[in-house]
């Protein structure tokens, strides 16, 4: 269950009529409440405005789609604010008056802080919620999963926050286009009251029903004020991550002016060298591997999907045994990206078999903007597992088909991507090319401003090359976190299979007393990330079992 604060569903009749008089059904908007309500056992009760003073406790008040509200119903959901309730609503709350009259947003900015830009619809193929992660109601989601809404008539709603908690976008998180990177859900707390809002009708949820019903109960678990416990992406102080790499083929010598860039900004990126162009440029790949990681990018650029098993492992022995004869230790190449992002699940699973350790995938490996494991082999333990680095941005490549490989767009794109995994502290890989990274080109040209910007937000976002955010990952990946609430705090079981270093556990309190940590011996400590989240750090985790207590 949720919460002990009762969960009330606003029932209007003004809205009721609103919907019947053109031609719509209030029930399609209560329904999906009420089957969820079902499927997760909780219970709720609707009520009227009229009744809701008879209730003394604090409740969380749902307000679904009421688009149509008198004053009386207005005047009632301000009282219970003011009382201390919490509030959710969806789409758009409070756009009519009681005679079903416009009367515009201003009661969403009142109610959630949150501005409807009513002049930016969005693109139509927009029909993915991206969450953000690590927020107060997105605590059970992960950041940038696809997250599949029904198309409806009615369209989804885009707001400006300072708290935003998700947003909208197609199947490859495009976000240059106008609008992209307005958030579709948001919350907020002040004046004794937490309050949530999803710019979406409820009619939409049935495209992932199962991923809905985790963002509600995340909601109602931060509205009914539980305490909440989340395992960091990133280690500390770090809120999101970067990849920066270069499929290095053809037009090999290209690379060295990439490098050059990076180094100008203190940034290191890794090179996913085509080992027989490589061979050509064994002075190259000195001078990149000095300071930079080199990958493979196989031995010629061939995919390697739908290759018999012995083909595909034939080639990965080959491009070891070119790249062993380029740089001095070859173990330290453990990464591979797959020409045109051709690959299967043979190909991860002789990755592995050949002493790699990740792989730069396509975007369709995962449904989120995170690293993980490998799903080609099942059992496999963190620390011995492939790891996943999925494409999270649009490349050169994207720009060059679409006819957009200019400077002002790359940079567009560029600056856009890096502001969005930031906000949704994902894990971001942007991919250029050799052959694309000419002198004087637009990418060329576009970069420097880029990898400033990357430098400048060095505090927040982690700059890694593929072989540290593999390390990190499997380090992550080792450690399960269980909670258990208990008088006056929560109860943390940490279970690590290996040390860890700089663990972050993003702790939401339930309310504004500042929390306190018991460290039990260990290193741990709190640091304020946000007006509403805290971080406990582990710099040093030891393996084995740890518990910590916190105290509000």
């Amino acid at each position: 269950a949720c919460a002990e604060r009762p969960l009330v569903l606003l029932r209007s009749d003004i809205t009721e009529a609103f919907f019947r008089g053109n031609g719509g059904q209030y029930e399609l908007v209560l329904s999906p409440w009420r089957a969820f309500f079902a499927r997760q056992h909780l219970a709720a009760r609707e009520m009227r405005a009229t009744e809701l003073a008879s209730l003394t406790e604090p409740a969380v008040l749902i307000l679904p789609s009421t688009v149509a509200l008198s004053d009386e119903e207005r005047a009632a959901i301000r009282a219970r604010l003011a009382a201390g309730w919490s509030v959710l609503g969806t789409w758009a709350l409070g756009v009519r008056d009681g005679q079903g009259q416009w009367s515009g947003y201003g009661f969403i900015g009142e109610l959630f802080g949150a501005r409807v830009a009513a002049q930016v619809p969005g693109p139509v193929d927009q029909h993915f919620l991206l969450p953000y992660g690590e927020t107060p109601i997105t605590s059970r989601l992960t950041a940038g999963k696809r997250i599949y809404l029904l198309p409806t008539p009615e369209p989804l709603l885009r707001v400006r926050t300072t708290n935003g908690a998700a947003r909208y976008g197609d199947w490859m998180r495009e976000t240059s286009s106008p609008g992209a990177l307005l958030a579709g859900a948001a919350f907020d707390e002040r004046e004794g009251a937490r309050r949530a809002y999803l710019g979406f009708i409820e009619t939409s949820w049935g495209g992932a029903q199962a991923d809905i019903d985790q963002l509600l109960l995340g909601t109602l678990d931060w509205l009914a004020h539980k305490p909440l416990l989340v395992k960091g992406a990133w280690p500390f102080p770090h809120q999101a991550a970067l990849l920066i790499e270069m499929d290095t083929e053809d037009k090999f010598e290209n690379s060295v002016r990439f490098a050059a860039q990076l180094e100008r900004y203190g940034l290191r990126g890794t090179f996913y060298s085509v080992t027989s162009e490589a061979a050509r440029f064994p002075g190259v790949v000195k001078r990149l591997a000095s300071r930079h990681e080199i990958a493979y990018h196989a031995d010629v650029h061939d995919g390697f999907a739908k290759l018999a098993p012995a083909r595909q492992d034939a080639r990965m022995k080959a491009m070891i045994k070119q790249m062993s004869q380029l740089i001095p230790e070859v173990k330290a190449a453990g990464g591979f990206r797959a020409p045109l992002e051709l690959y299967d699940d043979t190909t991860e699973r002789l990755l592995r078999a050949n002493g790699l350790r990740h792989h730069a995938a396509s975007p369709d490996a995962r449904d989120d903007a995170l690293p993980g494991l490998s799903h080609a082999e099942k059992g496999v333990p963190p620390e011995q597992a492939l790891v996943v680095l999925p494409r999270t941005w649009l490349d050169d490549m994207n720009l060059l088909r679409t006819g957009k490989l200019a400077t002002d767009s790359a940079q567009n794109m560029l600056g856009t991507s890096l502001e969005d995994t930031l906000a949704s502290r994902g894990f971001g890989l942007l991919s250029l090319h050799t052959q694309s990274f000419y002198a004087g080109g637009p990418l060329e040209r576009a970069m420097p401003a880029f990898l400033a910007r990357v430098a400048k937000e060095r505090g927040r976002l982690w700059s890694a090359c593929g072989e540290v955010l593999t390390r990190w990952w499997r380090q992550r990946e080792a450690v399960t976190i269980a909670t258990t609430e208990e008088a006056g705090g929560l109860r943390i079981a940490l279970d690590a299979a290996r040390p860890v270093r700089d663990l972050q556990l993003i702790l939401l309190p339930p309310g504004a007393a500042t929390p306190q940590v018991e460290t039990n011996g260990t290193s741990a400590r709190l640091e304020r990330l946000d007006e509403f989240r805290w971080a406990i750090v582990l710099p040093e985790l030891a393996a084995g079992a740890t518990e910590l207590h916190v105290k509000f």
